[in-house]
């Protein structure tokens, strides 16, 4: 992780997930909780604040990383000094002439459209017109999915050009839908009390983000096993491959996520909405807050690693490349 590269991919693809991620749980999860709450003023402002904070940090990041993105991508195919980068006419090039230089425009337009749309949607002045959340939520999901098109899903020819780039749209958008809501669900849990209308409000967020983490996870599971066989493709590229073995390893990773989810679901969700603020559902609101903040560390290692992919050849093709030197 000391390729700077791969550290800005690294904090680029985060900052987006978690842009997308706060804009879904907001229109998805949050908004319907805190109207459960029975008007809690004080603690809905508390909670859009934080959610607020969360979304323009992600934001700012998003910009700053990819900006660094580029000038080290344009370093990279050009071959010039970074120093240079700036002084000839190397960035306009790469950024007019080049499938990752149009589709960081594409994706800067989106950014600057979701800071517009984000100062109405985040705003403490409720309720708001239905069309700012459609709105909001289409620019979230095309900013999180198009980072397929900076990654190895493009460029093939046939049915697997269509399917391949398309399930990575995918995938990074039920990505956004899990991962991203994770931090946002940790700190509205983190936010609410003991009082009813507290535990009201993280019992449906609760509930909610248990259902739409469902569907999220199903959808990565089978967009992830598509990208799996087009970019691995058979046992020797995930074994004997660097590309191969970090994919494993994200993999394993991902289990485990699924299995603290599994048990948030079978076990504390139920745990939960049977409770009516005892002393049991405060600690049941503790500790799904503390598996929230175990799936959000272990989430940062995948997109490290996810980052880490991108920069180096899919496995069939290191494959292919060893046999043909041997």
């Amino acid at each position: 992780m000391n390729d700077p590269l791969i550290v800005t991919r690294a904090v680029h693809f985060a900052a987006t997930l978690s842009v997308a991620g706060t804009v879904f749980f907001q229109v998805f999860i949050a908004a319907p909780a805190l109207r459960s709450g029975g008007g809690d003023a004080a603690l809905s402002r508390n909670i859009r604040r934080q959610l607020a904070s969360i979304a323009w940090i992600a934001l700012v990041l998003c910009v700053i990383s990819g900006g660094a993105w580029l000038v080290i991508t344009t370093q990279v195919m050009s071959g010039v000094d970074l120093s240079n980068v700036f002084s000839e006419d190397v960035l306009g090039t790469v950024l007019l002439q080049t499938g990752f230089g149009q589709d960081w425009i594409a994706r800067f337009g989106l950014v600057v459209l979701l800071a517009i749309m984000f100062v109405p949607l985040l705003s403490p002045r409720q309720p708001r017109l239905a069309w700012i959340d459609v709105a909001v939520v289409a620019l979230a999901a095309a900013l999180a999915g198009s980072l397929a098109w900076a990654g190895h899903a493009v460029g093939a020819e046939g049915i697997e050009g269509v399917v391949h780039p398309a399930a990575d749209f995918v995938h990074l958008v039920a990505a956004a839908a899990w991962v991203g809501t994770l931090l946002p669900l940790a700190l509205l849990l983190a936010a609410s009390g003991h009082d009813g209308a507290s535990v009201a409000i993280a019992r449906t967020a609760t509930m909610r983000f248990s259902t739409f983490g469902v569907g999220s996870v199903a959808m990565l599971m089978i967009t992830g096993s598509i990208n799996t066989w087009y970019l691995a493709g058979s046992v020797p590229a995930l074994t004997e491959t660097t590309y191969g073995r970090l994919l494993l390893v994200k993999i394993a990773l991902f289990l485990v996520m699924v299995a603290v989810a599994a048990f948030n679901r079978l076990h504390l969700t139920p745990r939960l909405v049977r409770g009516a603020g005892s002393a049991s559902t405060v600690g049941t609101l503790q500790r799904l807050r503390r598996n929230a903040t175990v799936e959000v560390a272990i989430g940062a290692v995948i997109i490290a690693i996810v980052a880490a992919l991108g920069t180096n050849p899919p496995g069939f093709e290191a494959i292919v490349h060893a046999h043909h030197y041997h």
